[in-house]
């Protein structure tokens, strides 16, 4: 079977959930399937692995009349011979691609309603919006990855339902097992781990961080993702905290999975999750995470930590000063996590991918 996937979301993103998930499925299709990825020139930190994997793209032409000209009619028919299913990786199209190109089922995966739920916190809200619209009420199958995403997106857009799938993430990380070193608690350090602007309520966990910081002083906060903004800067700067925390910027995997084992906790106070990776790292690396109670991350955490409502600043200190000391429950909630973390795999997620391509072609 040939299956046609538009490469928007590996332009958009050289690493990250979305990258990997759509690396993960087309690694686990079928061997004897073709996988058909249009209009990338890189895959990123993840990369399919088929044995049949083709990677296609258009010409470049100037002036962009002759571009035009090429892609509808010479371009896109010879890209779409033979397709049997088509599943873009995100809403918008590359190479030219629109949705009406595709007369084969279409599969479209909705991550999170993010840009209709908070429109005025993220960049380009409208278009994506949208986008999104367009690609859920075109397609033949709707994957959610979450049911927390699943409601939203039937409250939001009804018209979908009866043709949506709740298809669980993974983590990419082996499970450790032993239990951490009382090294950590020398110096406790905890980690955030991913993007940190509007509804990812970061500026409100440096403040509960720094409250927590004046009762116990010798507690760090390490930063994973993009580089401390200006903002962010001067924020630690008049809570006080500017030699407390510390950023890595976009580290490889080995790396952040050391990151993780050296951390006591980790950090997440996102107000909005359509799925939440994190936290799953968290568990297989022997971290206990701390996040929202909203959106899809109940569904993510089960027992396996602390889930605090994201806009109570001391509750968030008090949990903060308690896991930087050794607890009572800390090896219980570990092995919870390494149970949880077992239950969410990228080989199932894989596997129901491949039933949903069956059953549409």
């Amino acid at each position: 079977m040939k299956i046609l996937f538009d490469s928007r979301i590996f332009q958009l993103q050289q690493a990250g959930g979305i990258n990997r998930y759509f690396a993960e499925v087309i690694s686990g299709l079928p061997p004897e399937w073709q996988p058909l990825v249009t209009g990338t020139d890189g895959f990123g930190e993840n990369i399919p692995k088929h044995p049949r994997l083709c990677v296609k793209n258009p010409l470049k032409f100037r002036p962009a009349r002759f571009e035009r000209h090429y892609l509808q009619y010479w371009w896109k028919p010879r890209a779409t011979r033979g397709i049997r299913l088509a599943h873009p990786t995100y809403y918008d199209l590359t190479s030219g691609f629109s949705l009406s190109d595709f007369s084969c089922p279409v599969v479209t995966t909705v991550y999170d309603m993010i840009y209709a739920l908070f429109p005025k916190q993220t960049d380009a809200a409208e278009g994506i919006r949208k986008a999104q619209r367009e690609s859920v009420l075109r397609a033949d199958k709707v994957v959610c990855i979450s049911k927390s995403t699943e409601n939203d997106l039937l409250q939001l857009i009804p018209q979908a339902a009866g043709k949506t799938a709740v298809i669980y993430l993974g983590s990419s990380f082996p499970v450790i097992e032993e239990a951490g070193a009382s090294e950590l608690f020398e110096q406790p350090t905890f980690l955030y781990v991913g993007f940190r602007g509007g509804y990812k309520n970061f500026l409100f966990l440096l403040r509960a961080f720094a409250k927590a910081a004046s009762v116990v002083d010798d507690i760090r906060l390490q930063v994973v993702g993009p580089d401390l903004s200006v903002e962010e800067r001067w924020q630690m700067h008049f809570l006080g905290i500017t030699d407390k925390v510390s950023c890595t910027v976009y580290p490889n995997e080995a790396v952040l999975q050391e990151l993780y084992r050296r951390s006591v906790g980790l950090l997440y106070p996102s107000r909005y999750e359509g799925f939440g990776i994190p936290p799953l790292e968290a568990m297989a690396c022997g971290t206990i995470p701390v996040t929202a109670n909203t959106s899809s991350l109940p569904e993510v955490m089960g027992n396996a930590g602390f889930m605090l409502e994201p806009a109570d600043e001391n509750t968030w200190a008090d949990c903060i000063i308690k896991l930087a000391r050794p607890f009572a429950e800390r090896a219980s909630l570990l092995e919870h996590g390494r149970a949880r973390v077992k239950q969410f795999s990228w080989s199932e997620c894989a596997r129901r991918h491949v039933e949903i391509y069956r059953e549409l072609t």
